[in-house]
């Protein structure tokens, strides 16, 4: 590049470079002199400056409405948070739950069955008015109507309408609580309340608390502190009001230990053999139960029975739930001297439920527990009802029956042929009897009391004194139902369709038809369950009976809710029937086979006499429909 053509900064950086060319910068450096000052123009001063500050920016004003509205929505806002704190934090709400007071006047504790009296207060302290008010009171379990003890009282409402802003509404309450002494019970109070201007709704709420007194029904126990195993005793339960107020609906239930079998009660029990209504009992009135039954176990055991008073629940429920008092009473079981064991048909359970007509054999095994011989033993069996049909009678071992005295004795002998009976000699007779077929439909007519008396004298008695050993056994005869059923084709309320005999792979109908009889007492709670077969549809039950039948079809069940099946039901009353519908669509693989359409009949219901429970079992039905006028043999069977 040329000198020439270069930069001043090129030719600098040359300069700079340069080995030869470098010189000495202070040697070109041209000094200032003092007396030199540079002169500064004062054009900045000038007329331009004034130019500029002509347009300098100038606060606008600004209008004073605006100016007016922001203070006042400032002070405002202000007042808000001020007022909003106070009213928040410092409780003067004008309309809050804190302002509605709810005061329960009345005693804190009261006697169980005895009217209970409240006072109750709202009182409204909030600067609005409460609309639409409401009291809702819950009652705790075992509370009753004061006007009749019998009907449950569990949750009450009552319109207070308007309570006015400073002012209350009072309510006085009556209710009768029932409960064990020393429980605690609590009522809830409840107010409902809106105000004037808001849909929202409110509440206060209070729980009062009441404590059981003195039990209105006090009641004790008599019976032997102890018994012989196997003996038979009486237990007699008394109940006495000592209220001032009639009490009604009273309720006794008992809880037997083990080993203890009812025999019979005066009165009789409501409810299996331990609950009893004693029905209204008015102040000072005693009503007594009296247990006749036998305990088993071994020497020295104790047993406890518990027995329970209280008033029943609403509707009759015999297991009743609120309990006023209860007692314990302890029995010790001794050795007794001479033992009886009876049985019927291998069973000992009392009372012993049997059909009508069926053979009853009975053993009676006794054994010498004493520690000396017991001399002419003797033994016999007392047979009473209406229901005995007295040809049935046969005996064994020596025994004699007497058909004008009804009674069956035995001279019993050590098996030597000795009269006596030495120390641990046991030994057993037995016989055989039966029911009539058609007993009467009552209680009294479907039973058979037996009454077993062994005696003999101990060898060193003073004076030959002999002694008795007693046991009672009852048997009740049982409703006999009947339970009929058949599959139809040609006949019955339903037309049915499809080949017969039945094809593969195509649909044939059938009608089933089933029947309940009953000869003796009623039998309650009564229903069928069937189970459909398989391939086998629903159709529908008849539509012209007014039986109850429903089909699940999770279960494939069919079930005829009978509900009450008469005494005398196909006798002297007509019989109970229904019919339903079925549809079979066999498959190839059932070819040559009869299929089942309905399985599992089964009856079962209560004996409303026995409490027993009766059940009837009937076979399944098939395609083989032996009823119906256009079976042939053969039918029954699947074809191609």
């Amino acid at each position: 590049m040329n000198e020439g053509d270069k930069s001043n900064i090129d030719k600098l950086s040359d300069k700079l470079y340069s080995r030869t060319r470098y010189k000495d910068p202070a040697q070109g450096r041209i000094r200032l002199k003092t007396t030199e000052s540079p002169e500064v123009e004062g054009s900045w001063q000038g007329p331009n400056l004034d130019d500029m500050l002509k347009y300098e920016r100038e606060e606008k004003n600004t209008h004073p409405l605006v100016k007016k509205f922001f203070i006042f929505a400032l002070v405002f806002f202000s007042a808000a948070v001020l007022v909003a704190g106070f009213v928040f934090f410092g409780g003067a709400n004008f309309v809050s739950s804190k302002n509605v007071d709810i005061s329960v006047l009345g005693p804190t504790t009261v006697s169980a069955g005895e009217i209970l009296e409240l006072g109750v207060t709202i009182t409204n302290r909030n600067n609005a008015d409460l609309e639409l008010a409401n009291l809702s009171i819950q009652y705790p379990a075992g509370a009753r109507d004061a006007e009749d003890t019998s009907k449950s009282l569990n949750y009450t409402q009552d319109e207070l309408g308007e309570v006015k802003a400073g002012r209350e509404s009072a309510r006085n309450i009556q209710v009768v609580i029932f409960g064990s002494p020393g429980e605690v019970k609590q009522i809830k109070f409840s107010v409902e309340y809106r105000v004037k201007g808001s849909n929202a709704t409110f509440y206060k709420d209070k729980i009062y608390d009441i404590t059981i007194g003195d039990a209105p029904l006090t009641f004790d126990v008599e019976s032997p502190r102890n018994v012989n195993s196997g003996e038979t005793f009486s237990t007699t339960i008394n109940v006495v009001l000592n209220s001032t107020d009639m009490l009604r609906g009273v309720m006794v239930r008992a809880e037997y230990p083990y080993g203890y079998s009812v025999i019979s009660s005066v009165p009789e029990a409501v409810a299996g053999d331990n609950v009893w209504s004693l029905g209204d009992m008015i102040p000072g009135e005693k009503k007594s139960i009296t247990l006749r039954g036998q305990l088993i176990g071994e020497n020295l055991e104790e047993r406890t029975f518990r027995f329970y008073t209280g008033v029943a629940d609403s509707g009759g429920n015999p297991n009743f739930k609120t309990i006023i008092s209860s007692i314990q009473n302890t029995v010790a079981i001794a050795r007794p001297s001479v033992s009886l064991n009876v049985s019927f048909n291998g069973e000992n359970s009392s009372p012993y439920i049997v059909s009508a007509g069926k053979n009853i054999n009975t053993v009676i095994r006794f054994q010498n527990n004493l520690t000396d011989k017991l001399l002419n033993p003797k033994l016999e069996v007392r047979i009473t009802g209406s229901a005995l049909d007295k040809l049935s009678i046969t005996t064994q071992n020596g025994g004699f029956y007497d058909s004008g005295s009804n009674k069956i004795s035995w001279v019993l002998d050590n098996g030597a042929g000795s009269s006596e009976l030495a120390p641990g000699d046991r030994g057993q007779v037995l016989f055989n009897f039966s029911s009539i077929l058609n007993p009467s439909s009552t209680q009294s007519g479907r039973e058979i009391g037996l009454e077993f008396l062994l005696s003999g004298i101990p060898l060193d008695t003073p004076g030959g004194r002999p002694i008795t050993v007693t046991e009672r056994r009852t048997v009740r005869v049982s409703s006999e139902v009947s339970l009929s059923s058949e599959s139809l084709y040609s006949r019955g309320v339903f037309p049915n369709r499809g080949p017969i005999p039945p094809k593969a792979e195509e649909e044939t109908t059938y009608t089933i038809n089933l029947r309940a009889v009953n000869t003796q007492a009623e039998i309650n709670n009564a229903y069928v369950t069937a189970k459909l077969g398989q391939n086998i549809v629903w159709l529908g039950s008849s539509s012209e009976s007014t039986e109850g039948i429903s089909y699940e079809e999770s279960s494939n069940t069919v079930t005829w809710d009978i509900g009450t099946l008469a005494s005398g039901a196909g006798s002297s009353l007509p019989d109970r029937q229904v019919s339903f519908q079925v549809a079979l669509t066999p498959s190839l693989s059932q070819v040559r086979i009869a299929p089942t359409l309905v399985s599992n009949i089964t009856f079962s219901g209560m004996d409303s006499v026995t409490g027993g429970t009766v059940t009837v079992y009937n076979p399944a039905l098939t395609t083989r429909i032996s009823n119906d006028p256009v079976f042939v043999q053969g039918d029954e069977y699947v074809v191609k």
